[in-house]
């Protein structure tokens, strides 16, 4: 039985205006239905009742999961490449642009296969990626040859070392 998330203020800015925006079903992996909620402060829009990172991983574990398999056996995968190829550089452009630098350190949790992370490292960031998949890792530094490391450091990072 997997244990839930639920978020009774934002979890950005903490404002208590939070409600159901909509309710979106996963087609790829789960099949299963989950509600997205926004807040009416900021705007922010989250899922609701996510499982806890103890009870996720099934959800990444899964060939179909692109963003943790990096297949690109099939029309739909490579499609999603060649996407992920234009977008990974207009993402780094964005952070340039909000940050006004145009390198530094940059801290990504969730990293998936490291794909994100090896665009930054290419255009000279220092990048800590953190990744709770141990999959997911190896695939980052399979295909990219990048190295990250597992959630469960987070607290212990330096801030020095990000």
């Amino acid at each position: 039985m997997s244990s839930l998330i639920h978020y009774t203020a934002c979890p950005v800015c903490s404002a208590g205006t939070i409600k159901e925006a909509l309710r979106v079903k996963d087609h790829s992996v789960s099949g299963e239905e989950f509600s997205i909620w926004e807040c009416a402060a900021c705007h922010f829009r989250f899922t609701q009742d996510v499982p806890d990172a103890a009870s996720i991983g099934p959800y990444y574990q899964s060939e179909d999961y692109i963003s943790h398999s990096n297949t690109s056996k099939g029309l739909i995968n490579r499609l999603y490449q060649a996407v992920r190829k234009r977008t990974l550089k207009r993402k780094r452009k964005l952070v340039q642009q909000q940050t006004g630098m145009g390198k530094g350190q940059l801290l990504d949790i969730g990293s998936g296969t490291g794909a994100f992370v090896s665009e930054m490292e290419k255009s000279g960031w220092r990048v800590t990626g953190l990744e709770p998949d141990s999959g997911a890792r190896q695939v980052a530094r399979e295909s990219f040859g990048v190295n990250l490391q597992d959630t469960s450091g987070f607290f212990s990072i330096a801030s020095r070392s990000i």
